[in-house]
Parts: C-alpha cells; sequence; structure tokens
C-alpha cells in the first residue's frame, strides 16, 4: 500500500508539470490521465530501462550507418560505446536511453568533423640539458681533454690520398685551439686529389677548338664528336647557325689523314642535314594550335626520340675504351643519313607558318597523302608505309568532328577546321536543310577538305543534316547502330587484302567504306518519313489540282466566279470572297485541304506591267496560296511554288479568254440577223479564230503540265535521299520554267502573249458594241434581246479596270475615255494585230528552238502555223 500511494503522489506530481491539469480545474480529465498513467506504470516488466534493448538499438544504428555509407560515422561511434561500456555505472542505460530519444537523424545532421574529434593528450615533457647535467655533472676527470684519432682515422682513409695529407697532425677538438690553418689541414683528408695531366689535355683540347682557323688540323674523333653534337641540337664549335637558320661548318678545318676535298665534302653535306633536322626540331618546339599539328608534333618528336637513339649509340662506341671501333665519318654518314631519311623527308613536309592554322593542317593532310603515293610509286615501300601510319594518326584528330557530325548532327562551335559551318541556329524550319548548314568552300569553288575527301564530302554534310532533320522532326537516332560505327580507317585498309593496289586507290575504299559505315539508316529513314508521315505525296496532287488545274471542273468553278465577280465592277478583289470562292471550288478534292488555300491580289507597285501591255494584267495579281508543313517547304522551296504560281496564271488566262468568248455564244442569235454586213462577218471570223488559238494553246499547256508532273513522279520514286527529292523539284521547276516559256530571255513570247489575251478583251468589247447597234436597229425585238442589250449596256459603261487602287477624277476620265476609244477600233484591225502577234509569236518560237533545241517549242510552232491566216501568207 505504501508503494501504491507513494506512485499516487508521484503520478499527481507528473501530471501537473506536464500536462498543467489540476482536480480542481478538471477532475474528470485528471482522474483519466492518472489512471492511464498508472496502468502504463504497473504494466511494465522492469523497473528501469532495458539495458539489452538499448544495446540492440545501438547495434543497429551502427548498422544503419554502414548501410548508409557513412563509415567514418560509425567507427567514430563505436570505440565510443566500446569506452562508455568500460565504466562501470548504473545510469548507462538511462543515459544511452535519453541520448536516442533526443536523437534526430544522426546519420543526415551529425558534423563528421567535430565526432571525429579527440580530446589531446597532455603533452610529454622533454629532456633538457639541465636535467642531463643534474643526473650526471661534467666533472669527470678526462672529459675535455683532446682525443688521438689519427690511428683510427688512418685505416679507413682512401687509398687516393696523398701522403702529405695522411701525415698532417690532428687538429685537437677543443674550440681555443682551432685555426685556420688546422682547419685546411682537416679538410684537405676528404678532398680527391687532380689529375694535373688529363686536366691538361681537356685544356688544351679546349684551347685548340676555340682557336680553329682555315689551317687548323683535328682529329676524325675530334669532327666525329663536333657531328653528333650539332645532330643533337646543341651549340658546337664546328658548325654554327646562319642567318636563314641553316647550319654550316664554321672553318675550313683539316681532318688528320683525310683529303681536304673529302673533308670539306662530307662536313658540308652534315650541316645539310643538320640544317633540314634543326627544322623538324624548330617545328616541335613552336606552339600549334590545331590538333592535326599537334598530332603531327608528337609524331614527329618520336622519330626525333628514334634518330637520338641511333646518335647515342655512336656516342656509346666511341666512350666506351674497350671496344675497338673505328672513326670514319663517311661510314657514319652513310649510317645517320639512312637512318633519318623519313625524317627529312618530313621536313618537306611542315607546312607554312605565315598561313593560318586551319589552311596549315590542310596543306599538311594534302603533303601527307602525296608523299606516301609518290614513295610507293618510286618503289620505297617502307618509308611509303610509315608516311601513311603517319598520315592515319594525323587524320584521325581531324575525322573526330566528322565522326560527330554524321552521328549525331552536332558540330563543335570552336572547331575551324572541319568544312561544314553554322550560318543560322535560328533560320526558318522551313529552310533548315538549305540554309541553316553552308559547306566552307575555297576561292576556286572547291570545298575546304583534304584532297582526298572531295568526292565524300556532300555525303557527310548530307548525313549530317539528315540526322538534324529527324531531330527537329522528334526522332532520335538509332543508338544499336553506334557499334558497327566504330571502325577506324587503318582497320579497314588492313582488312583490305590486295598488294597490288597502289595506296591512292586503298586508301579510297578505306575512306567510302568508312563513310558508308557512319551514314546509317537516317538518310533513308527522313526519306520515308517526307513520304509516308508528312504528306509529300498528298501536297503534289494538291498542288497538281490548284495550280495546273487537273480537275478542271473545280478550276473552271473557281476561276468563272472570280470573273464574274471581277466583271461586276468594285469589291472583287476582296481577299476573304476569293479565299471562299477558292475553298468552296475545291473541297471536293480529296488531296486538298480547303482550310490551307487563301487567295490574295497584289497591288499595282508590287506588280507592274510593260508597255506592251494595252491594259493592267489582272489576272497576273491573283495569287494563290497553299500551306504546306515546315518539314516540306525544305523541299518544296519557295521557288518551285513560284513556277507553279506562274503556271497557274497562264491558266487564268487561258481560262478568262474562253469565258469571254463562251460569252459571246449567248449573242450570236441577235448578232446572227446581220451577218451579212463585213463587221459582222469579221467578228465572227475574228473569233473563231482566237478561239482556235485559246484551244491550241490551252492543249499545249495542259499536255506539258501533265508531262512535267509525271516525270516529277518518276524522277522522286528513283529517290534515295533528301537531297535527291530537291534535285527532282528542282528539275520540275526547270522543266516547267522551260516548257511554259517562263525564261527570262523569252520575255519578248511572253509579251506577244498578253498581248494577244488582250484582243480577247477588245473582241469583247467590240462584239458587245455589235449587239448594240444591231439591237439598236431592230423593230421589234424579242424580251431576251432587250435583257441582253441591258446587260452589255450596263457593262459596256464599266470598263475593266483595277479597281483596288483609289483614282482620281481625273484618271477615271482618262481609263474611261481609253476604254471607249477601244471599243470603236474597227475589227479589222484586230484581225490584223491577232495576225501580227500570231506571226511574232511563230518566228519567236522557230527561232529559240533552233538554239535551245527544245521539242516543246517545236511542236507549239507547228500547231501555231496552222493558225495563220491565207491573207497573211499571201
Amino acid at each position: 500500500m505504501a508503494h501504491a500511494a507513494k506512485l499516487g503522489a508521484l503520478t499527481d506530481d507528473l501530471i501537473n508539470a506536464i500536462a498543467a491539469s489540476t482536480p480542481r480545474k478538471d477532475a474528470r480529465q485528471f482522474r483519466h490521465s492518472k489512471d492511464s498513467a498508472l496502468r502504463t506504470f504497473k504494466t511494465q516488466q522492469h523497473v528501469r530501462v532495458n539495458q539489452f534493448e538499448i544495446d540492440a538499438r545501438l547495434e543497429g544504428l551502427l548498422e544503419k550507418f554502414h548501410v548508409l555509407n557513412n563509415e567514418p560515422l560509425a567507427d567514430a561511434l563505436k570505440p565510443r560505446l566500446d569506452e562508455l561500456a568500460a565504466i562501470p555505472n548504473k545510469w548507462r542505460p538511462e543515459t544511452l536511453a535519453l541520448l536516442l530519444a533526443l536523437s534526430d537523424r544522426p546519420a543526415e545532421k551529425t558534423d563528421i568533423n567535430k565526432a571525429l574529434e579527440v580530446i589531446p593528450d597532455q603533452p610529454v615533457e622533454q629532456l633538457t640539458w639541465a636535467e642531463i647535467i643534474a643526473d650526471d655533472p661534467l666533472t669527470e676527470e678526462g672529459i675535455w681533454d683532446d682525443v688521438d684519432i689519427e690511428s683510427d682515422y688512418s685505416e679507413h682513409c682512401a687509398p687516393s690520398l696523398s701522403d702529405e695529407s695522411v701525415g698532417e697532425p690532428t687538429t685537437s677538438t677543443h674550440s681555443s685551439s682551432l685555426d685556420a690553418q688546422d682547419v685546411v689541414s682537416f679538410a684537405r683528408a676528404f678532398v680527391v686529389p687532380k689529375d694535373s695531366q688529363a686536366l691538361n689535355k681537356v685544356k688544351d683540347l679546349r684551347d685548340r677548338m676555340t682557336g680553329m682557323h682555315s689551317d687548323s688540323e683535328v682529329t676524325e674523333l675530334q669532327a666525329a664528336r663536333q657531328v653528333l653534337a650539332m645532330l643533337h641540337g646543341t651549340p658546337t664549335d664546328l658548325f654554327s647557325h646562319g642567318s636563314s637558320d641553316r647550319i654550316r661548318a664554321k672553318y675550313s678545318c683539316r681532318i688528320q689523314n683525310v683529303a681536304p676535298s673529302t673533308s670539306d665534302r662530307v662536313l658540308q653535306e652534315f650541316a645539310l642535314l643538320g640544317s633540314q633536322i634543326m627544322i623538324v626540331r624548330q617545328f616541335v618546339a613552336s606552339s600549334q594550335q590545331s590538333v592535326v599539328l599537334q598530332s603531327f608534333q608528337a609524331a614527329v618528336q618520336v622519330r626525333l626520340h628514334e634518330l637520338g637513339k641511333v646518335l647515342s649509340k655512336f656516342e656509346q662506341g666511341f666512350l666506351q675504351p674497350h671496344n675497338s671501333a673505328v672513326v670514319s665519318l663517311i661510314s657514319m654518314h652513310a649510317e645517320i643519313d639512312r637512318t633519318s631519311a623519313p625524317l627529312v623527308h618530313l621536313a618537306s613536309l611542315i607546312p607554312d607558318n605565315s598561313l593560318r592554322h586551319n589552311v596549315q593542317a590542310l596543306q599538311l593532310l594534302n603533303r601527307l597523302f602525296e608523299q606516301a603515293c609518290s614513295l610507293q610509286l618510286i618503289g620505297e615501300d617502307d618509308e611509303s608505309a610509315s608516311v601513311s601510319r603517319l598520315l592515319l594518326d594525323c587524320l584521325s584528330p581531324y575525322l573526330r568532328p566528322v565522326k560527330l557530325w554524321m552521328i549525331d548532327g552536332k558540330l563543335i562551335a570552336s572547331n575551324e577546321l572541319f568544312f561544314v559551318r553554322s550560318d543560322d541556329q535560328h533560320s526558318d524550319r522551313g529552310s533548315i536543310w538549305h540554309s541553316r548548314y553552308t559547306l566552307l568552300e575555297n576561292a576556286d569553288r572547291s570545298i575546304f577538305a583534304p584532297s582526298f575527301m572531295q568526292s565524300i564530302t556532300e555525303r557527310i554534310f548530307r548525313a549530317g543534316k539528315s540526322v538534324m532533320f529527324l531531330e527537329a522532326l522528334g526522332r532520335k537516332p538509332d543508338v544499336s547502330e553506334r557499334s558497327a560505327r566504330s571502325l577506324t580507317i587503318s582497320q579497314i585498309m588492313q582488312s583490305i587484302d590486295n598488294t597490288l593496289l597502289p595506296f591512292s586507290e586503298v586508301f579510297t575504299i578505306a575512306l567510302t567504306q568508312w563513310a558508308d559505315a557512319l551514314e546509317g539508316s537516317e538518310i533513308t529513314t527522313l526519306r520515308k518519313v517526307l513520304v509516308s508521315q508528312c504528306g509529300l505525296q498528298t501536297a503534289i496532287e494538291a498542288i497538281n489540282h490548284l495550280y495546273f488545274a487537273a480537275n478542271g471542273a473545280c478550276f473552271q468553278d473557281f476561276a468563272y466566279a472570280v470573273f464574274q465577280r471581277m466583271d461586276r465592277g468594285n469589291g472583287w478583289d476582296d481577299r476573304f470572297l476569293l479565299t471562299e470562292l477558292a475553298q468552296t471550288a475545291f473541297k471536293a478534292i480529296k488531296a486538298v485541304d480547303p482550310d490551307h488555300i487563301t487567295v490574295r491580289v497584289k497591288s499595282r507597285s508590287d506588280h507592274g506591267h510593260g508597255a506592251h501591255q494595252r491594259r493592267p494584267d489582272v489576272m497576273g495579281r491573283i495569287v494563290l496560296d497553299y500551306s504546306i508543313t515546315w518539314a516540306l517547304q525544305n523541299v518544296l522551296t519557295r521557288a518551285t511554288l513560284a513556277a507553279c504560281q506562274e503556271a497557274f496564271t497562264i491558266l487564268l488566262r487561258l481560262y478568262r479568254a474562253q469565258y469571254l468568248l463562251n460569252q459571246q455564244e449567248c449573242t450570236l442569235n441577235i448578232i446572227s440577223d446581220r451577218s451579212n454586213e463585213r463587221r459582222v462577218k469579221e467578228l465572227m471570223a475574228l473569233r473563231q479564230r482566237l478561239s482556235w488559238f485559246a484551244t491550241t494553246f490551252r492543249g499545249y499547256v495542259c499536255e506539258m503540265l501533265s508531262v512535267v508532273m509525271k516525270q516529277l513522279n518518276t524522277d522522286l520514286e528513283a529517290t534515295a535521299d533528301v537531297d535527291g527529292i530537291v534535285a527532282a523539284f528542282d528539275t520540275f521547276q526547270s522543266n516547267l520554267i522551260s516548257k511554259l516559256l517562263l525564261h527570262e530571255n523569252l520575255a519578248p513570247i511572253r509579251g506577244s502573249l498578253l498581248a494577244m489575251f488582250d484582243v480577247y478583251e477588245d473582241l469583247a468589247l467590240e462584239w458587245r458594241d455589235a449587239v448594240k447597234q444591231v439591237s439598236n436597229h431592230t423593230s421589234r425585238p424579242t424580251p431576251r434581246q432587250l435583257v441582253i442589250q441591258q446587260n452589255y449596256s450596263a457593262r459596256r459603261s464599266r470598263p475593266e479596270i483595277d479597281d483596288t487602287a483609289d483614282l482620281s477624277e481625273g484618271e477615271e476620265e482618262a481609263n474611261s475615255g481609253q476604254y471607249d476609244q477601244r471599243s470603236v477600233l474597227s475589227v479589222p484591225s484586230l484581225f490584223k494585230e491577232y495576225n501580227r502577234q500570231l506571226s511574232f509569236l511563230l518566228a519567236g518560237l522557230r527561232s529559240v528552238s533552233r538554239i535551245e533545241g527544245e521539242p516543246a517549242w517545236i511542236m507549239l510552232s507547228e500547231r501555231l502555223q496552222w493558225g495563220i491566216t491565207a491573207t497573211e501568207r499571201r
């Protein structure tokens, strides 16, 4: 009971301290908290903290540190726990339990530097001389006496010491007895005496070499040493550097037992060889920016090292006295000349340092290739193989950006050696194939690339653009093919098992196979994407219907609707209404998307007319635009669509002529009553001629458009890449311009055609005037004739002029007067104008067809020959 009472009192104090609750404030809540706390206390199996549970939690914490790769923290905690366990303390479990309860993510928030800090040990006191003397005073007898070390030292004295040095008395160790003479004597015991005889020989040789003149005489061994030092690139007394970095012999020295002419010739040959090697050494020591030149420097450095080994062997033979070597400058020159031949060849390949570093790199690659081919042709297979290996070493860094471009479609901005340049990264996506990347060209229009790569530059350029184009379309390159693209040119050359082929052929084959391996499938994939997914064939069919009137009924509906609005007067050129007319007319065609069609009318300032035109060319101002995706705009260029627009304008003029002729059929019954009159006969004859010309020329145009379109489809089926598609459209554009007489040098013929189409407008005015006169002379006109007369009178009062521009009253009167004057022109004048223009067309076509040899022009001229009137022929 006492324990329960004590526990209850402690529980009351605990609740008051934690919950700030008393029986007076809330008796029910206080009683509930107390009962819950007492039940918890009574269910505890241990009065204190379970020490085994605490140890298990600490072991788990250590294991957690190891799992989280926090080894330093685990290593710092483990010894501290062991040290704490060794200290007897009954409150250790409670202390550790409290620390565990207070811990907050120790693996993340613990500062490892502070955790590893160790309390420094107490400094160890250093032993001092005072303590030593205190323990062992320096009062021993004889401690300060002199020590005779002569007997001990003489046993270990060096055998080269002179007797004088050995016999010197030993100096005293006492500081007071040490003077200057004793120091010199003591130091002399450790100095090896000089060999005066050998030193005199060296001084004599030095004096003789520095005092060389034309009568100096040296041994062949001395000259050989000077030659070897010169070839090593070190200064010598026998050779000097000239003003142009050429090495020459300083003096005409005489070599013992050698004729002067022979010695002079040998030294001059060594000087020439040293000059060539010096050029190579200077190039190796220079700083180069291009990676190709740096690779060449590294390869040349290896060959210089090999030459240095050969020179060192000669020096080693001269320095070893036990070898009986015969000193011969001639034999040494033959051996060194044979060994240094590859290095001498490299001296002639070093590019001009005054050029830009990228030009130097290309010059070096071209020279290496030409040198390898030349050496093989003259039978120097070993040297040719050495130069070819050097070419491959220098070509490897040059091909790295090429490989990156062909595989990933990316360029290194700082690389000035690659022949592909990025002109505008922010250009319109509709022209990225043509304008975003370009080929760098030389002054002679050749590609800025090594001569042996000129044949594959276009393929490299096309492969990189294909990868870039596919990425723009959202298609990533196929990574699985990259393992097959890791072959190098040297590996491919080794696989070509034909030793009879020249090096140039083997290298070209290897380079071509390397380019084939890097091209991958992106080129063909891009063509398939353009044709199948981007709708290239659908766009071609739409162009055929919209611009070439493949569906004549739809094209006629659109054209006649425009002509009717045009004849009504003002407001016909509203682009929204014209666009609606076109969309309505062509919506029945499956290949045409009506929402992509827009029609607009250019202003007079944008479309001028020549002096041969009697009235504004309204048909030439009507423009039909068809929107295509940006991917197709890269192959269907603006120039191609402009040529299609010219064909559309020609068809509009032909349909306009046919439209005017069809309108005249409605009044044939009125004018036929006066068919005996001369004017009516002439009108009927002129209308017949114009109808024949419109039918003939329209048949020619439609036939040529059909031929050109069939040729385009045939060319597209034979293409294998995007450049082939672009070339097919370029051919299509060229054929279209040629067959439809759209060349700039055919402007007079086109002017004659426009004048011929003006005759149709003049005939319509004359026809209306004739119908009006016939109707006025008819006593009892029929109701239909009255309606036709009123309609034509109203149209007659509104001449066909440009309504898009605001005209002043004076200009309107001038235009009205002009058309009124044209309306009273005689029909014979129109007939004469027709024959004149037809004759000019015929003569012009025959003339240009003889020069150009275009079969279509010959065919058209033969057809037009039928239209020459009998009167004109006579």
